[in-house]
């Protein structure tokens, strides 16, 4: 979704706007690895700006471009909440030089305990995360990790996922990670990648009623905003990923777009 500056003045004037600098795309591949499409959003109240998520590598030059059409830089970021320890959602935690990065706890301890090559777990960024003294900061469930954003258990993805709620913007906001990564899943209650089938089915519920006690707008971890409509999960707007296909020697790059 491409941001403009006219973005700037819907933003609510107390608390935090809220910019999706990638929307999460709901799609996989069993021939080349995960695709890792996920989300990353910015909330920014004048004083902190505060980015859900880092990001899988392929994203730096999406985030530099996101950001700056903000007006910002990687060095404007304040904070970075990491929702769990997969490749695609902690890699760039690095390139923001001002930034506290905010890990759970127990997630990072779960995830410095499995052996070099488990699946989806970045060894040397979970090992980099341990090994910093400064600018990291370890977290549990329930604590209001900054002002107006608390940190929610959502436990099954892995076995200590944090998913982030705050009211402290135009709509209530909860930022579930990979706890609810499409609106199939939050549909059906149904984890399709989950390490605790269980544990995954009791987070949706929990987190779908959450949306529903505050009239609020979840952000999945692969895909746009849902917003629940007569109890129903519906997207906001229809998710898209721009595909170019170079098919042969002669015809170029072809339009293979999805959405």
């Amino acid at each position: 979704m491409m941001l403009h500056d006219s973005d700037r003045d819907v933003a609510p004037r107390a608390g935090y706007a809220a910019y999706p600098l990638v929307e999460g795309f709901p799609a996989k591949s069993s021939s080349h690895g995960a695709f890792g499409w996920s989300s990353l959003w910015l909330l920014d109240d004048g004083h902190r700006r505060v980015l859900v998520d880092a990001g899988q590598p392929a994203y730096i030059p999406l985030i530099h471009d996101g950001l700056a059409r903000l007006g910002l830089a990687a060095a404007d970021v304040t904070d970075v909440l990491l929702t769990h320890l997969h490749w695609d959602h902690v890699a760039n935690f690095t390139m923001f030089p001002n930034a506290t990065t905010w890990v759970g706890e127990r997630e990072l301890a779960w995830a410095a305990e499995q052996p070099a090559g488990t699946k989806f777990i970045p060894d040397l960024h979970v090992q980099e995360l341990r090994r910093r003294r400064e600018g990291v900061e370890r977290i549990r469930a329930g604590a209001e990790i900054i002002p107006g954003i608390h940190a929610v258990a959502s436990p099954g993805h892995t076995p200590h996922h944090l998913a982030f709620f705050t009211e402290n913007t135009a709509r209530p906001m909860l930022f579930a990670g990979d706890a609810v990564k499409n609106v199939y899943e939050l549909t059906t209650l149904r984890a399709d990648s989950s390490m605790d089938d269980e544990a995954s089915t009791a987070t949706i519920d929990r987190l779908r009623s959450l949306v529903k006690d505050t009239d609020g707008l979840l952000l999945p971890g692969h895909d746009v905003g849902l917003t629940l409509a007569d109890g129903r999960p519906v997207r906001t707007h229809a998710p898209r990923a721009t595909i170019g296909y170079f098919a042969d020697g002669t015809g170029g790059e072809q339009d293979r777009s999805i959405g």
